[in-house]
């Protein structure tokens, strides 16, 4: 039997409260009476899709189904620092579909393409008000590892968001399918890659990251989760200038676009390091550099909620 991928939010978990208890109960059950497939919990306003009790897949306001109610969900749209208007973007994984009901609604001249291997989370589609299918918006049931190195995409943006109920799925995150999303994107094309886990999980990820980008790699931590947000690009990430320590940022135009973004803040934490020339060359040098980085980023955090009670309020209070 596989060893379940446990995320790093699990660890520093306090001791359940009753009403987590209580709260967990509830899930179990549903969970049942779902017999092993996806389930959804509704606690007005929200509506919540869990694969497993221990596994929240996606959150929606249901009185306002666009919004993105996770901050990690609002980080993964920092690709606009680098393309503001996007003409394809490819989703890796739909879950309840948060980013593409975002991008389709504030994106009208871009094409929209998710894949999602579990059949039981697309049936779910229409309880969280996702669109229908049309010229613009595709969902297709498939293996993003078979599927995708058979495209001819040319995508300006790819989500890379895909778990299974053990967490992370390891085929999505190696450097063969790194290399695929690398060959499906524009020649200005951005990864985003959303992940959770210890550094040492992490580590090699960003390692193969920066390897297949050359070192055009940064990331944020969410800040309402341990998640962590990585953008790894096809041009500078830099100003023109090229400046170490100079960001692109973005204009007021797009601030005011997308407010519930807060794009300038995100911009702000992101974290990225100037490889010397033992990095470009010894990927054990670049991988002791970035586990030691992310050593010091994905610590406790006390924004980060201990239970679902926590969480709620935390995601209404941003509506």
């Amino acid at each position: 039997m596989a060893q379940a991928r446990h995320s790093l939010s699990r660890l520093f978990l306090t001791k359940q409260t009753p009403e987590e208890a209580q709260h967990q109960s509830l899930l179990k059950a549903l969970a049942t009476a779902a017999g092993g497939k996806p389930f959804i919990l509704d606690d007005a306003p929200l509506r919540l899709m869990y694969l497993t009790p221990d596994c929240m897949q996606s959150a929606m306001h249901v009185e306002k189904p666009s919004q993105l109610l996770c901050a990690y969900s609002r980080a993964m749209m920092g690709f606009l620092l680098f393309n503001p208007s996007p003409k394809h973007i490819v989703l890796i994984g739909l879950g309840g579909g948060s980013l593409v009901k975002y991008c389709y609604e504030h994106f009208p001249q871009c094409r929209i393409t998710a894949i999602e291997i579990n059949a039981d989370v697309i049936a779910l589609r229409d309880a969280f008000g996702l669109p229908a299918d049309d010229e613009r918006l595709d969902i297709i049931h498939a293996d993003a590892v078979e599927w995708l190195p058979r495209q001819d995409y040319h995508a300006d943006v790819i989500f890379l968001d895909a778990y299974d109920i053990q967490g992370l799925v390891p085929a999505l995150n190696s450097a063969p399918f790194y290399a695929t999303c690398y060959q499906q994107l524009n020649e200005r094309g951005v990864l985003i890659a959303n992940v959770w886990g210890k550094p040492s999980i992490i580590a090699p990820m960003l390692t193969r990251l920066h390897r297949q980008f050359q070192h055009q790699v940064c990331w944020a931590k969410s800040a309402d989760s341990y998640n962590l947000i990585v953008l790894a690009t096809k041009v500078s990430m830099r100003q023109d200038t090229g400046a170490v320590g100079t960001w692109r940022t973005p204009d007021t135009a797009l601030i005011e676009q997308h407010p519930q973004l807060v794009l300038q803040r995100f911009a702000d934490t992101l974290h990225v390091i100037d490889p010397d020339p033992t990095m470009l060359t010894q990927d054990h040098a670049l991988h002791d550099t970035l586990l030691a980085q992310l050593r010091t980023l994905l610590v406790i955090d006390p924004r980060v909620p201990q239970d679902y009670a926590g969480f709620r309020s935390l995601v209404l209070t941003d509506v």
